[in-house]
Formats: structure tokens, C-alpha cells, sequence
């Protein structure tokens, strides 16, 4: 049985380099009351004599995190949330932000607390339930991890990342054919990212659907922009097609 590319995609990725948390990208805008502003100099900040970010709305403060992140500043990107929830606990998308970066820093247990807090602020949001699953997913809680993805996929139907998930984990469980169903759907949402096709490559493989496998992994290989999984995507080719041989044992 082949190893799955990846156990998340993001909404916006175009190969199946591994990653663990939903693109802050397509986050909707935060609608919260700021707060009256405060006078520049009553406010020490780390930037000089006052903090540049205290009238900042909490959208404003998540977009200042995510352009640290973007330019590979994860610590200013984590100071900054953190400051932004002292100041706006009931943001959900900020926790969810801060979730989702610590989910990457494999910092499980604080991005569960924080997701936890986001899911609750905004139960709605798919986003925050397919992050939250990952989660649950490092503490092996495969039920609620599972709970989770439904729910997101109930709210979303269309949402790659919840699909995508759902099917990998309901491939390490057995279920080929609510993965597959998944895989399918993520293929046919966006059939130019990569990750799917080897996933469902390697669903074909385990169901016995040799050509169809075999014809995914080709896709794979057009359209992989990882050299890494082009590579093992080769190796596991060559290996299907000498198996699908006349007189393979």
C-alpha cells in the first residue's frame, strides 16, 4: 500500500509538499468593535516610544501577522497574536491564526487550546474545524478528528483542505471508498493540484484498480512541482508497472 503525499492540503497548494494548517489566505475579515483609541504615548510598544499597532482592528492585527509570516517572521508573527487576543479574546480568527502557526511549529497542545477557542468563538467556520482536526489527529483522537472534518465538509462541501483530510485519514482507517469519494471530489474542484491525484493513486492501488492507479500517478508526475515526490512518485511507478506485467507474480 502506498504512503499518502501528504494528511492536509491547503486551499491554495499546487503540489503535496506536506503541510499541517489551512492557508490563512482566504480567511474572511473579522467583524469586531475596536476599541476607543487610546493616546500614542500612553501605549509603550516594542517599535519605539508607543505601539504603532494599538488602534489596529482586529482583521488589521491578523494581516500584520500574516505579512510576518510571509516574510519569515514566525516570532513577530506569534507576538503580534498574542498581543492582538490580550487586547480582542473573542477574535476567532486570531486564535485560529495562532493555532494554525503552532500547529506548524509542532506546538500541538497550545494549538489545540487555541483552536478550541476559535472553534467556539465561531463554530461555523469550516476553517478553524479542519485545523482543529489536525490536532486531534497528532493526539491519535481519530473520532473527533473525523467529527470535525464532517462538520466542515457539512458547512463547505467544496472545501478542498476538509476533503483532502477526510480522505487521508479515512485511507489509514480502510474506508477506500469515503476516500476515494473525497480524492475524486478534490479533483474535480481543482484538477491542476497535484497532491490528490497521488492520493488517489494510492487508493486505486489498495482497491485493487491497478491501471486506474497507475494512470493518477502519471497525472501526478505532469503536474508535481516537488522534486522530492516526483521522485518517489517515479520509484512507485516503475514498481506498479512491473506488478501489472504479464507473468508478475
Amino acid at each position: 500500500m502506498a504512503t499518502l503525499v501528504a494528511m492536509s492540503l491547503s486551499g491554495c497548494d499546487t503540489g503535496p509538499a506536506p503541510t499541517t494548517a489551512v492557508t490563512n489566505g482566504g480567511l474572511e475579515p473579522i467583524v469586531q468593535q475596536a476599541p476607543e483609541p487610546r493616546s500614542a504615548s500612553s501605549r509603550p510598544g516594542p517599535h519605539g516610544a508607543h505601539d504603532p499597532h494599538a488602534g489596529l482592528t482586529p482583521d488589521k492585527h491578523a494581516q500584520v501577522a500574516l505579512q510576518h509570516l510571509a516574510e519569515g517572521r514566525p516570532v513577530e508573527a506569534m507576538d503580534t497574536l498574542t498581543q492582538a487576543i490580550d487586547r480582542y479574546p473573542e477574535a476567532a480568527e486570531l486564535h485560529g491564526i495562532r493555532g494554525s502557526l503552532l500547529l506548524e511549529q509542532g506546538e500541538i497542545t497550545d494549538a489545540l487550546t487555541s483552536l478550541d477557542s476559535a472553534v467556539r468563538l465561531a463554530p461555523e467556520n469550516p476553517l478553524h474545524l479542519t485545523n482543529r482536526a489536525q490536532a486531534y489527529r497528532k493526539f491519535n483522537r481519530t473520532d473527533e478528528a473525523l467529527a470535525d472534518l464532517n462538520r466542515a465538509i457539512e458547512i463547505d462541501t467544496n472545501l478542498v483542505s476538509a476533503r483532502f483530510n477526510r480522505g487521508a485519514l479515512s485511507f489509514n482507517q480502510g474506508d477506500f471508498e469515503t476516500a476515494l469519494a473525497d480524492f475524486e471530489h478534490c479533483i474535480a474542484i481543482d484538477p491542476h493540484t497535484a497532491a490528490p491525484w497521488f492520493n488517489r493513486a494510492a487508493v486505486y492501488e489498495a482497491m485493487g484498480r491497478h491501471e486506474s492507479a497507475i494512470a493518477d500517478l502519471k497525472r501526478f508526475l505532469e503536474i508535481a512541482p516537488s522534486e522530492d515526490w516526483k521522485h518517489t512518485a517515479e520509484e512507485l511507478l516503475q514498481q506498479w508497472e512491473t506488478a501489472a506485467e504479464p507473468g508478475a507474480s
